[in-house]
């Protein structure tokens, strides 16, 4: 198996699972707080997570640019 074959198959899984773990700290947002316009509109600056939210969040948000980079070094042709 070369490398862009794997990489073909880690690039969905890296999306899936920082969408999941983005979705999982609304969802725990909301949950706590039952204030699901925070979520929806979060441009306004309303969202108070808590740490382990904030940790889920972030990390979610990691694994998702490395689901995007893993992309783009498959269609750019890099390996």
């Amino acid at each position: 198996m070369s490398l862009a074959e794997v990489l073909s198959v880690v690039e969905p899984v890296l999306l899936l699972s920082g969408l999941g773990m983005v979705l999982f700290a609304y969802f725990q947002y909301v949950r706590r707080t039952r204030d699901f316009r925070a979520v929806v509109r979060f441009w306004e600056k309303r969202l108070m997570l808590e740490r382990r939210e904030h940790v889920w969040q972030r990390a979610g948000i990691v694994v998702l640019l490395l689901g995007v980079v893993v992309r783009y070094v498959l269609v750019l042709g890099l390996i």
